[in-house]
């Protein structure tokens, strides 16, 4: 698709062009039929001064008087010519030497003009009247030569075609200036959109010409209106939550009750359903902490985001010094929302530092993909528990805190980025590997 600044400029260009072409066509005619028009008045003026030279004797034949043969009709080949006719017999000037022109006669009033070539390939001018005097119809042709004429013609096409060309050119000039001009508040606007993309405006800020205000002023309507609606179903769910929670510690206390202790069964229901209450609830509050604003960044530094990662969870495993080490391969800065990137390293990162002795690595390529790879010197898992890892709910030790959702989350965010993720043993550290593959151009 043509982008809009093409699309203006290759039609002002090609109007331009049109417009000083017919200009162009309309000046060329017109200076033509204003010199041929001069042209042909000046020669009906010397047919008339050589009807007036003209006399026809006895022997009807006829007499030219002296004045009319002018220097320039004397002289051969000069441009300037006339032919008298009478009846069949025809005089001429000698300035036509010895070329024969072939014209016939014509009636009384009858007017002829137009274009040959004469003496020397002369292009000639030809006008012709036919006229009535002494009771006899003579006519009259009157020749001029297009020579000097044409080569001014010529001059003045070149120097117009000069100045034509370079007002051509300060014409685009000045129409590319316009046309940047006027589409440089959609480049602004572009700019607007992406900071809004990428987080760091929650509204475009952009202004417009008035065409595109009301867009403008709709997409941000409709960006507040996510928003609110964001905002709302978050509060909704921690209400909810919290509205459960309250239930749930009615039912734990009610498993405690020394009344339920003679029915094991159903003292064991009650823990149970409470569990998996308990379960659901912490899955729909860590989904709430992952939808994050609605203007959340689209983009995550590394560099910035890791190191207070990793002292959060330095601090809350204080208890032994964990080496943290990590490297990338010059790239950073990722193309993953920044909540769905902490949520994502926060909960593999954490189950490392819960299981590790000593030691924790995080490997990070950005390519196509982004390819993701935490290993720990911890135990590991057996290979048989390994796919168990990644359901809702399943721990390992129940001896260690956690609701077991970490893996799960993280299973979550990077199917919805048609993303994989691969668990198994640690060649280099002994402990569990987790390698996990995202997509950013693609999401569910």
């Amino acid at each position: 698709m043509k982008s809009l600044r093409t699309q203006l400029s290759l039609g002002l260009t090609l109007s331009l062009v049109g417009l000083l072409t017919l200009q162009w066509a309309v000046v060329t005619f017109t200076i033509d039929h204003l010199i041929q028009s001069q042209m042909t008045a000046r020669m009906q003026q010397e047919a008339e001064g050589v009807l007036a030279g003209v006399t026809v004797n006895a022997h009807g034949q006829l007499v030219l008087a002296p004045h009319v043969m002018t220097a320039a009709y004397q002289r051969p080949f000069s441009g300037r010519y006339f032919i008298v006719m009478l009846d069949q017999s025809k005089t001429q000037s000698r300035s036509w030497w010895d070329v024969n022109l072939p014209v016939s006669a014509l009636k009384v009033g009858e007017e002829r003009v137009m274009h040959l070539t004469g003496p020397e390939s002369q292009p000639l001018l030809l006008w012709g009247h036919g006229y009535r005097k002494q009771q006899r119809t003579i006519t009259i042709y009157i020749a001029e030569s297009l020579v000097e004429l044409q080569q001014s013609l010529r001059m003045f096409h070149w120097l117009y075609g000069v100045f034509s060309l370079l007002g051509l050119l300060a014409l685009l000039a000045l129409q590319r200036w316009i046309v940047v001009n006027t589409l440089h508040p959609l480049q602004q606007i572009k700019e607007s959109l992406a900071k809004v993309a990428s987080g760091e405006l929650q509204q475009m800020n952009a202004s417009g010409p008035a065409e595109v205000m009301p867009l403008i002023n709709e997409f941000n309507r409709i960006l507040k209106s996510a928003s609110q609606k964001t905002r709302r179903s978050r509060l909704a769910i921690g209400n909810l939550a919290h509205g459960l929670k309250t239930r749930l510690t009615q039912l734990q206390l009610l498993s405690g009750d020394a009344s339920l202790e003679s029915d094991a069964q159903l003292r064991h229901m009650v823990q149970s359903c409470a569990d998996e209450i308990y379960q659901d609830v912490e899955r729909e509050l860590k989904r709430a902490r992952l939808m994050g604003d609605a203007y959340t960044s689209q983009t995550t530094d590394l560099e910035l985001v890791l190191p207070t990662l990793v002292a959060t969870l330095q601090k809350i495993y204080s208890e032994k010094t964990v080496g943290f080490a990590w490297q990338h391969d010059g790239q950073p800065r990722v193309m993953i929302d920044r909540e769905d990137m902490l949520e994502l390293l926060g909960n593999v990162l954490d189950n490392a530092f819960k299981w590790c002795r000593s030691q924790v690595q995080l490997n990070i390529s950005v390519q196509a993909e982004i390819h993701i790879i935490v290993e720990d010197d911890g135990p590991g898992s057996q290979a048989s528990e390994l796919a168990a890892l990644l359901q809702r709910g399943m721990r390992m030790d129940e001896s260690k805190p956690g609701s077991g959702l970490g893996l799960a989350i993280v299973q979550d965010i990077v199917q919805h980025y048609q993303g994989s993720i691969v668990l198994d043993h640690s060649p280099w550290l002994g402990g569990l590997r987790v390698t996990f593959t995202l997509r950013p151009g693609v999401q569910a």
